[in-house]
């Protein structure tokens, strides 16, 4: 009777038995050529068996993993190795969650398999490593001594990408704030002259707000040379969220949508970077914004919590498995290419800078973002 195969989404979740491992470790290890050549590459690399398990860590790729804590290599998937929050959804770990079907390494995987060579990207959102993870991935199938092993080199491009990102995410951000400055002139060009002045206030916020975010890139970038200072203030939350549903009101992708502030919350403060605050919150609104069709309300509120206070935007569309599914990666996006940032900037806002967290839910309810933060960071 043929044995059962284990629940997969993706790839096969079979593994090869911890002496299968053993032995083909072995068999790699008297190829000396193989080892050696692999040993004195400064990148990672990692040969893997059928089953896609670690059987060869070349001595840059292990030190890498033990100076994170990770002692146990051989007959670990990449995932398993990295500390992908993804890997440990199911039984069989690193390319068997719903999630595998859209990451790079498991593509590639997949293809290498089919006895093709691969390369693509990858961005592993890891756990055990405190921060996110982007790789340059290439995959080789070779034979040897008889056996299919696969040899995967990996480099780490995570600096490049988010200076790219924090790039792209200047003018993702201001072109927000500017939309909503156009947004509000044309109303004072639209009305009579006795009606400009109540837009003048508001007008003057948003031109200061789009100033604030040109300081703000030039902090992040300082960021990347490790010596960004935060320039912290006392926020108050329901204020807060009032300036920047005011804000997007004006903003031709709130027209004929309503945006809601819900509650007082004004026991709710906190002291942080109003700034990159300001980033966080306005792109969760704008993503609501942009995922709802005219008449759609959208809410903001906000909580007290016991460490500081919690903001909350929903709207009442459910989100779509395929960004469900990549929600806070870098390189999706619906919108074309150089956009969709978002909810990646909000995630790397939020922990790298201002020390929060970051979780969603979406389904009949529609789709509910909630970010926290300390009430000092």
């Amino acid at each position: 009777m043929p044995e059962e195969k284990l629940p997969t989404k993706f790839l096969p979740a079979e593994k090869a038995d911890p002496a299968e491992v053993k032995r083909q470790s072995k068999v790699l290890a008297e190829a000396p050529v193989i080892t050696s050549l692999l040993d004195g590459m400064m990148n990672f690399s990692v040969i893997l068996n059928r089953q896609r398990q670690a059987v060869f860590v070349n001595k840059a790729f292990a030190a890498f993993l033990e100076a994170h804590g990770v002692t146990e290599l051989l007959g670990q998937r990449l995932g398993n190795l990295a500390g992908c929050a993804h890997s440990t959804e199911t039984p069989g770990g690193c390319g068997t969650t719903e999630s595998c079907r859209r990451c790079g390494s498991a593509l590639a995987l997949e293809q290498a398999l089919d006895g093709r060579e691969a390369e693509t990207e990858c961005r592993i959102m890891s756990k055990r490593l405190g921060e996110d993870l982007d790789l340059r991935v290439s995959v080789k199938p070779f034979k040897y001594n008889g056996e299919d092993f696969i040899l995967m080199s990996l480099m780490d491009i995570s600096s490049q990408k988010r200076r790219e990102v924090l790039e792209r995410l200047f003018f993702h951000d201001i072109l927000n704030t500017a939309g909503g400055v156009q947004g509000l002139v044309r109303l004072m060009a639209e009305s009579e002259p006795s009606e400009i002045v109540t837009y003048v206030p508001a007008t003057v916020k948003a031109s200061d707000r789009m100033v604030d975010q040109i300081l703000s890139q030039r902090d992040l970038a300082s960021a990347e040379r490790g010596d960004l200072q935060l320039r912290l203030s006392d926020v108050g939350a329901a204020e807060f969220l009032g300036e920047i549903a005011g804000l997007f009101k004006a903003h031709e992708i709130a027209k004929n949508k309503e945006i809601e502030v819900l509650g007082a919350c004004y026991d709710a403060h906190i002291k942080t970077d109003k700034i990159l605050l300001s980033r966080v919150i306005g792109n969760l609104l704008k993503n609501a914004l942009e995922a709802e069709s005219p008449g759609a309300k959208i809410t903001l509120s906000c909580e007290k919590t016991a460490d500081g206070a919690a903001f909350i935007v929903h709207n009442p569309a459910c989100m779509p498995e395929n960004s469900r599914l990549q929600v806070f990666q870098r390189s999706f996006s619906t919108k074309g290419a150089g956009r969709g940032l978002g909810t990646y900037s909000i995630r790397l806002l939020t922990e790298k800078y201002l020390k929060g967290k970051v979780s969603f839910t979406t389904g009949p309810e529609g789709t509910i973002f909630r970010v926290e933060y300390p009430a000092l960071i």
